[in-house]
């Protein structure tokens, strides 16, 4: 009896996992819409016209509506793998855009407001890691998860050594462009590299 209970059970932890996990992807989704929207567009109006907690309340039922809908059949239309939401959710919110701070850092010399820029990059990391979380993207490049957490681990300590030579020891030159997009591009190509080539000790 105890037996036959033991794969309803772990299908069921199973359904609650991807439903949590769909409501934060398309809760992630929702919030970094409404930013593109809000970069792109006069954000000023849609903020005096809407408040804060009306806006958070709407994001949230938009959230659950989008999520009950790909549970309820939703992945299976738009043909991707529901399994991969978790690794979305990583991929989306924190592995990817800190895997490519440098690349982001370098390409913020381009323009120093940063907000066109800004909005391009939530845009394409959210589609990317959508590609490799829902539609085998992560086993057609032969990638883990744990590949791209060495890469954010090789990010943070190759920075941090440029860090230092500014703050600790006032090479400031670093800092300037054009030394500085070298820098950072430097410190991405290195740490892809490392990170997708060679395992932490």
């Amino acid at each position: 009896m105890a037996e036959s209970r033991r794969p309803s059970l772990h299908s069921a932890a199973g359904n609650l996992s991807r439903t949590l996990g769909t409501l934060v992807a398309v809760c992630w989704l929702v919030l970094a819409s409404s930013v593109a929207l809000a970069r792109t567009t006069d954000g000023s109006v849609v903020a005096e016209s809407l408040p804060l907690e009306l806006f958070w309340a709407v994001a949230f039922v938009l959230a659950a509506v989008g999520a009950m809908w790909l549970v309820g059949g939703g992945y299976d239309r738009i043909g991707a793998d529901p399994t991969g939401v978790w690794s979305f959710v990583w991929l989306a919110i924190f592995l990817l855009p800190l895997a490519f701070v440098p690349l982001r850092v370098a390409v913020g010399f381009v323009d120093p407001t940063g907000s066109l820029l800004d909005t391009v990059f939530v845009v394409a990391v959210t589609v990317v890691a959508g590609w490799l979380a829902f539609y085998g993207g992560l086993e057609r490049l032969s990638l883990t998860l744990d590949d791209v957490v060495r890469v954010v681990v090789f990010v943070v300590a190759l920075g941090s050594i440029s860090l230092a030579a500014i703050f600790l020891f006032d090479v400031d030159w670093v800092a300037r462009p054009p030394i500085a997009v070298v820098v950072a591009l430097t410190i991405q190509a290195a740490a892809c590299w490392l990170g997708l080539s060679r395992e932490l000790p």
